[in-house]
């Protein structure tokens, strides 16, 4: 599929990852419609001043005759008039997930997984990766809500893109990952997940997929993903496998240090702060940091992106991270995730 040459028509237009997807399809050249509810989201004025039109409901009568591409937000059954009409005219017809499946095929793609933490991940990295690479670093990154004072998701280029991958009904399956990362692993979804042992088979088998020569990075504190981690030592020996965490062995193990700071085995010199304070948060900015990182040596060549082009040196892991460690502190934060809305009275909503 040549994206520029697509006229995309989205349903369910004003979801945050449908939205998100919206801006990235016009920044890689398609032409962009949707349609949705009345109702004002958060998204409008996004897509308002990106200039995309969206028609209110769902009638067959608002498929444009140019339509080349109709893709769904996952809300929706294929049996509304719309959908029903594009299948009718035999028009390409995605869900979001299958969508995305499909972008991931098209260049190197790292993603997030895990029961909770995706989306402040895929964010944290996407902001690590910008301000280190001062936005030279040939990304896309696309997950189901944008950070504060941002249109949208990041969009620098197309060599490699970072993706929000869910478990639910396996969609993370479908994805063409080179690496993923693992937050954490429990019991969710119970309308399609028997129990815990079939969530966990799946990411299994998320696992089994990963190309050859790929990489896993896990949350060595959640016990979901260290058996997870334990898993792929065990059955892909081919794969760079990466843990963090308070309990991580290696150099990314998180070391408590005074008045709230951290530090990692790796720097144990470099304490840092945190926009953030909760245990889960703290988890998942390092995290970030450790798939930003496997990212950036992931390509040919890495020097070409790094502000300074001395930084790869015999002491790569630590000159590296602690270039990614040093954006966290400006981390404005994500939307209806880690959103700061009201400090009152030292409560911070």
């Amino acid at each position: 599929m040549e994206l520029r040459e697509e006229r995309c028509y989205l349903v369910g237009i004003k979801g945050t990852g449908m939205a998100n997807l919206a801006l990235l399809l016009l920044r890689l050249g398609a032409s962009v419609r949707g349609c949705d509810v009345q109702e004002t989201f958060l998204t409008d004025l996004s897509l308002q001043k990106a200039d995309i039109g969206i028609d209110v409901g769902f009638s067959d009568s608002l498929l444009p005759s140019t339509t080349t591409c109709v893709i769904y937000g996952s809300a929706y059954a294929r049996d509304i008039p719309i959908l029903q009409a594009a299948q009718a005219k035999q028009i390409p017809l995605y869900s979001y997930p299958e969508f995305l499946a499909l972008l991931s095929s098209m260049q190197d793609s790292y993603a997030v997984a895990g029961t909770h933490g995706k989306t402040t991940t895929c964010s944290v990295a996407s902001h690590v990766l910008a301000g280190a690479s001062e936005r030279e670093f040939p990304f896309y990154a696309l997950y189901g809500s944008s950070m504060v004072d941002q249109e949208g998701s990041l969009y620098q280029g197309g060599e490699c893109a970072l993706f929000e991958a869910c478990e639910y009904q396996d969609h993370f399956l479908s994805y063409h990952l080179r690496g993923v990362l693992v937050t954490c692993i429990e019991y969710d979804h119970p309308d399609y997940f028997a129990d815990l042992d079939a969530v966990k088979a799946s990411f299994r088998r998320l696992v089994d997929k990963l190309g050859r020569g790929g990489i896993l990075v896990g949350c060595s504190d959640d016990a979901g993903a260290r058996e997870l981690l334990s898993y792929a030592h065990q059955t892909r020996s081919d794969l760079t496998i990466m843990e963090y965490g308070y309990t991580a062995s290696g150099p990314f193990q998180v070391l408590a240090r005074p008045e709230g700071k951290i530090s990692l085995s790796l720097l144990p010199e470099y304490s840092f702060s945190l926009t953030v304070g909760a245990r889960a948060l703290v988890l998942d900015h390092v995290g970030a940091v450790v798939l930003a990182l496997a990212m950036l040596l992931d390509r040919p060549k890495p020097k070409l992106y790094l502000q300074d082009k001395g930084l790869l040196t015999d002491e790569v892991l630590p000159s590296l991270a602690s270039l990614l460690l040093m954006q966290l502190p400006s981390y404005p934060g994500c939307r209806a995730r880690t959103e700061v809305l009201a400090d009152e009275r030292g409560v911070v909503y």
